[in-house]
């Protein structure tokens, strides 16, 4: 069946933070008189992430209620008395500004071509409800049909049913879309469970594999190839 959709990914694909997660952090928590290393932020978030449920009280991840959680916490490992919910919303005015982010190079003549060609383009990201307005601060969502957030649709990636809602806005079933994103769990295996295509775009060059892709440029000769079924794997393994 022919590929008439194609959804993306958002941060990672699309666009990227111009200050990493951490750095900001680390600068807000030393602002507000907790000196601390990007680096533990780092460590810390990476852990916190991995223990957290993947809803607080009924609130999926991303929402502000979960990410209130995440900060406290993340304040309580580092001893800290400050508020959570004070400390959340300063990273979200932060990460809600679209001078936060730039955007890749390859991303507006993708999704140009895209278009062009008559493709039909969503997206389908794990963030918080702040995502459609970023997108337009970015002078991303004219390209788009179909925006899936996680927050607002209450699954996340890699969970099929995010992917699922994104089919049901568009009409289409899933032979009929490719999935292009950063993760290889939570984007390429993700959307291959719930019967997408699928591409990884890696433009760091850490994965190798027939479904990897370095440029959202490749992704129209792409679909004129046979269809792919090995997952990436990382070098030396």
């Amino acid at each position: 069946m022919t590929v008439g959709v194609v959804l993306l990914d958002a941060g990672g694909t699309l666009f990227t933070e111009r200050d990493t997660r951490d750095v900001i952090y680390a600068r807000t928590l030393t602002e507000r008189g907790l000196p601390v290393t990007a680096e533990r932020i780092a460590t810390l978030r990476e852990t916190l992430h991995t223990a957290m449920p993947s809803d607080v009280e009924g609130h999926v991840r991303y929402t502000d209620r979960w990410f209130r959680e995440f900060m406290r916490r993340l304040l309580a490992e580092l001893g800290s008395p400050l508020d959570p919910e004070e400390l959340r919303r300063d990273l979200a005015a932060h990460f809600s500004r679209p001078e936060s982010f730039v955007l890749h190079a390859d991303t507006l003549v993708a999704l140009e071509r895209l278009l062009e060609r008559g493709l039909r383009v969503g997206v389908v990201s794990n963030w918080s409800d702040r995502l459609p307005p970023l997108l337009e601060g970015l002078g991303l969502s004219r390209y788009f049909e179909v925006v899936t957030v996680s927050a607002i649709v209450g699954h996340t990636k890699p969970d099929r049913r995010i992917f699922e809602v994104a089919l049901a806005g568009f009409g289409v079933r899933p032979e009929q879309a490719l999935h292009v994103g950063d993760d290889p769990v939570n984007d390429l295996a993700g959307a291959r469970r719930a019967g997408l295509g699928a591409l990884l775009i890696d433009r760091a060059g850490r994965y190798q594999g027939p479904e990897i892709i370095r440029s959202l440029e490749e992704i129209l000769a792409r679909l004129e190839a046979p269809p792919l079924s090995a997952l990436p794997r990382p070098p030396g393994r």
